[in-house]
């Protein structure tokens, strides 16, 4: 692993990713990481833990997929970067639902939500609301649940033509 580069192994474990080999994946995004923790770059690092952390929660190892987040929000909060940080909070939030600990992922996608809110990132905060969603329907949460689907259709950048549809029917007071 020593003579091989990061990048090369991050490209090669999003080649395995994209095949749906999600295990190997996994496990090459984690020697990505190594290799850039060895280079002495820390975000990259923290970025291929969160990609490990996606193919995991892809392969059905959701404990191990909330693992592997740890310690990179702060990373990327410590670097400013808003967007990596939410992308962080909402893998942590899938793992957690992955777990079935429903409330604390509800909590995180808020969090995760809320961050992509202040990095202009309309279409992941409004991604995030439709997964928030989603989990607020399997709670019984009706009135969270379309409170989270309104707030995602009037974040969609590029609305669908469905989309259109229902944002100029709550314009004219058909749909509340």
């Amino acid at each position: 692993m020593n003579n091989v580069k990061p990048i090369s192994l991050a490209d090669q474990a999003k080649l395995e990713y994209e095949k749906g080999n999600f295990a190997v994946a996994a496990r090459m995004f984690s020697q990505a990481a190594q290799a850039f923790t060895a280079a002495k770059d820390e975000l990259k690092a923290a970025e291929m833990k969160n990609n490990q952390s996606v193919a995991l929660l892809q392969s059905g190892n959701a404990k191990e997929a909330l693992q592997v987040t740890e310690g990179t929000e702060e990373i990327f909060r410590q670097a400013g970067d808003l967007k990596r940080q939410a992308m962080a909070v909402g893998n942590r939030a899938a793992a957690l639902e992955g777990l079935k600990q429903w409330r604390e992922a509800l909590a995180e996608y808020d969090r995760a939500a809320s961050l992509f809110e202040q990095a202009g990132e309309g279409d992941m905060h409004s991604m995030v609301r439709k997964t928030a969603a989603n989990l607020n329907l399997k709670l019984g949460r009706m009135t969270d649940s379309q409170m989270d689907v309104l707030d995602s259709l009037r974040l969609t950048e590029k609305p669908t033509f469905a989309q259109r549809i229902l944002k100029f029917l709550l314009r004219i007071g058909i749909i509340r």
